[in-house]
């Protein structure tokens, strides 16, 4: 039963726009929570779905909440998982074991509304941020300008949500460990499952969508038994499809981790502080933990190793081995793979690109890819020649590397996966590439160290949530047009579970996203087979 009370409360600030907030109460499995109607949105936060991951439940798979008597505030966001910033041995400690919370944003709370629901998966490297991170995830005005139930969560990060170690399968009914913040996701779609209704949601039309991580989380999904009837469509933006790395091998490398905390044995590593785990992991020493040259132009032999495993138990196998095996417990769902342009742009290796000459772009590239012998160089640079056309001339440099680097790592391989997803799947498939460039430089973040240009990782999702001005100050109508448009087609396949006709199915067309929707067969089809052709996917994205 829901109950909605309809009184403005004394002494609350609570504002949406010029409308006064009132409470409202809603029954779940659990309790009774709390939140806010503000204008025409409901929104409940911080609602636990899984029981706190501390004490003995560290590195174990997430347990039913405690359920209460009274009534759960639900007004305030709950802490973000364990995690340090920037993601060095220098970053700084932040938030809490205690934080596998869901929020809720809706424009209703009876429950036979039956609006489709998006569950967003937050990105960070599978390190860092959190479902309430200001300007990216949901919010009021999304819930109130889309026919749609908007949920997020936190799941848990790096070392805590991650760490594969042979010792810690003691007392796993899988025999396994690693991905336990991929087992926090399947719980977390669980209790949507159960839930949603409630928030005027219809558990039968879910979609999940991640950006980066989170894209990487929604290929987890996809693959896993776990997850299977928990979603009904799937969005990555920016996700990686590699998961290569073993349970045994990661076993193994993470003992790196294991000697820094001084434990030889779970019972100990159950007792360390939070800080001391977060000081053990050797950002430095393992870049699969570091994230480093993401960014770059690979170097032949460098390959960067995912911290997502496969663990035969949550990830039974690699995407592309599920469906060319048929393994059983995959979802055939609707399915949208998504880029940008110039994903790479977000982070630039070097703080003087923007300053380089035609000699220096050469000279890095081919620093680089002579490490790969044969023409690939000359290739490489024929086909991203710094005369071609871009909207800031003295950028034009920096508009071809970072698309280069973009193909080699993200769109090129991100074709070929989408291509193998087509033709495995009997849902529909859809492509994507972001292609617009915003008005001005963007800084989406206070981690990243160089403002972007173009068209940046993150700038789809930042359109969807309806967030540029915060990265780029103000907004041109231009931008704002670009907003409505990743609103438009995002929350329509949502809803229908597909594209409108305007935006044809993979591998027929790729959809090119800017102020309008344009749509390209075999789009860069030159550029990527250089890349395929010189083994160059397996410097794919990780994580």
């Amino acid at each position: 039963m829901v109950v909605v009370l309809c009184f403005l409360v004394a002494g609350l600030a609570y504002l949406s726009g010029n409308s006064a907030c009132t409470l409202a109460d809603v029954e779940i499995s659990c309790g009774k929570v709390r939140g806010k109607h503000c204008g025409k949105v409901y929104n409940f936060k911080g609602i636990p779905y899984a029981s706190p991951p501390t004490g003995s439940l560290r590195w174990r798979p997430p347990k039913e909440p405690t359920c209460w008597n009274n009534t759960l505030d639900a007004i305030e966001f709950k802490s973000m998982c364990a995690q340090v910033r920037p993601l060095s041995k220098d970053g700084k400690a932040m938030g809490s074991e205690d934080c596998l919370y869901v929020n809720v944003w809706t424009t209703s709370i009876d429950h036979d509304s039956k609006l489709p629901v998006m569950v967003w998966i937050h990105g960070g490297y599978l390190h860092m941020l959190s479902g309430s991170e200001p300007g990216y995830g949901p919010t009021s005005d999304l819930a109130e300008h889309g026919p749609a139930v908007h949920v997020s969560f936190n799941y848990r990060l790096n070392a805590f949500g991650f760490m594969a170690l042979h010792l810690l399968r003691e007392g796993s009914p899988t025999n396994t460990s690693g991905n336990y913040g991929f087992m926090d996701q399947v719980a977390a779609l669980r209790w949507v499952k159960k839930n949603i209704m409630k928030f005027g949601g219809d558990p039968d039309k879910v979609t999940i969508y991640g950006q980066s991580s989170g894209g990487t989380s929604v290929w987890a999904m996809m693959v896993s038994p776990l997850a299977k009837g928990l979603f009904h469509r799937a969005i990555d933006i920016s996700g990686s499809a590699v998961f290569t790395a073993s349970m045994d091998d990661a076993e193994k490398d993470n003992l790196a981790f294991l000697d820094q905390t001084g434990c030889n044995d779970a019972e100990c590593l159950r007792k360390l502080s939070m800080d001391k785990i977060l000081q053990s992991i050797p950002w430095q020493g393992y870049p699969d933990w570091a994230a480093e040259d993401l960014c770059e132009l690979p170097q032949k032999g460098k390959l960067i190793g995912p911290v997502a495993i496969v663990d035969g138990y949550v990830v039974p196998a690699p995407p592309l081995e599920v469906w060319k095996n048929k393994l059983e417990g995959y979802s055939d769902v609707p399915f949208v793979i998504g880029t940008t342009l110039q994903e790479t742009d977000f982070a630039p290796p070097y703080a003087n690109l923007s300053q380089w000459s035609e000699e220096d772009y050469q000279w890095f590239v081919k620093v680089h890819l002579d490490t790969f012998g044969g023409s690939l160089t000359k290739d490489a640079l024929s086909l991203y020649p710094t005369s071609e056309y871009c909207t800031q001339p003295h950028r034009c440099i920096e508009k071809a590397f970072t698309t280069m680097v973009s193909d080699v790592r993200e769109t090129c391989p991100k074709n070929e996966v989408a291509e193998q997803a087509a033709g495995s799947l009997t849902s529909p498939v859809y492509r994507y590439v972001v292609t617009y460039i915003p008005s001005g430089p963007a800084q989406p973040s206070d981690l990243l160290p160089y403002p972007s240009r173009f068209a940046f990782h993150m700038l789809d999702t930042l359109g969807f949530f309806g967030t540029l001005d915060l990265a780029l100050g103000t907004t041109t109508a231009d931008d704002r047009t670009f907003q409505r448009l990743m609103r438009k087609y995002f929350l329509h396949f949502a809803a229908e579970g597909k594209m409108p006709d305007d935006w044809p199915q993979y591998p027929n067309k790729t959809a090119l996203l800017s102020t309008t929707l344009s749509a390209e067969s075999d789009y860069r089809s030159k550029q990527c087979s250089l890349w395929q052709n010189n083994g160059m996917f397996q410097y794919a994205w990780t994580n």
